[in-house]
């Protein structure tokens, strides 16, 4: 079952803001992300390398993106 579900959320953060984004997994979240975020740098933390990176040095956040969008998933 592949089915796209159409989901009524919008959000509208003031520059500089940040928003949590709740659900269950396998839910949409991520999808939804990736195709209404398109302008935003999106760090997936279920890659085990990537968590390996950033669990060693947490200022890489920073000091990587800190001017752009970031959404951390």
């Amino acid at each position: 079952m592949n089915t796209i579900i159409n989901r009524i959320l919008q959000l509208d953060l003031p520059p500089h803001k940040s928003a949590f984004l709740w659900g269950p997994r396998k839910a949409g979240k991520s999808y939804w992300i990736r195709h209404h975020m398109t302008d935003i740098v999106l760090i997936d933390f279920l890659k085990t390398e990537v968590l390996t990176e950033y669990s060693a040095r947490p200022s890489l956040l920073r000091e990587r993106f800190s001017e752009e969008s970031l959404v951390v998933s």
